[in-house]
């Protein structure tokens, strides 16, 4: 048992009946009834995607590359690792490289790509796992001018923004970084070794 495991377990809250009370093409919202460790009975809410998650960490000679994003859900600009969702039956590491190709422009060949782990974005809600993947992009793509990022119709992203480890950590600092998603994939990238690139001054 490594030191991350050697740890006391808590009961586990057991579900009694799933609840559909939601669907889209995207995932399934559940209210399900469960019962405590100590016998109470209750409602947990569950998010389940219909396919899987993907984040991608693009690392290149800069360090990395974030995406300014703009989320509804929080009304402002986020700067993120692009992500997004498995279609039916689709390899993760073919859905990060679409999901790269259409947030930054950037390509990069899914056995290129190299698995970091897997990441849960809310454990108190989200049921399904998300895949990280670290990508060796070049800040003005492989073959002369990087093509433009073509998002969905409901994204708004801007060109990507490179940063050094040192700039990044500045960021944190200072709490220019708040999704969960990417926090979790720079930890993984970070353990890995990725974006050692110093970087220009920004």
């Amino acid at each position: 048992m490594d030191e991350a495991s050697a740890h006391a377990e808590p009961s586990p809250i057991r579900r009694q009946r799933a609840v559909e009370v939601f669907r889209n093409r995207f995932g399934t919202l559940f209210n399900d009834e469960v019962i405590s460790p100590s016998g109470t009975e209750g409602r947990y809410l569950r998010w389940q995607w219909s396919g899987g998650g993907v984040v991608i960490v693009p690392v290149g000679p800069e360090g990395f590359a974030f995406v300014p994003t703009y989320r509804y859900s929080i009304g402002g600009v986020s700067l993120e690792f692009p992500r997004g969702g498995c279609e039916a039956d689709e390899d993760p590491a073919v859905a990060a490289a679409r999901e790269l190709r259409e947030e930054t422009g950037f390509d990069c060949a899914p056995s290129a790509l190299r698995p970091l782990g897997v990441i849960h974005a809310d454990t108190g809600l989200i049921e399904s796992g998300v895949h990280v993947f670290a990508a060796e992009v070049g800040s003005t793509g492989s073959a002369g001018a990087r093509p433009v990022a073509e998002p969905e119709a409901m994204e708004s992203v801007a060109e990507p923004v490179w940063a050094s480890r040192t700039e990044v950590v500045k960021w944190l600092q200072s709490g220019s970084v708040t999704c969960g998603v990417t926090l979790a994939a720079l930890a993984l990238a970070i353990a890995d070794g990725s974006g050692t690139g110093s970087g220009p001054p920004m």
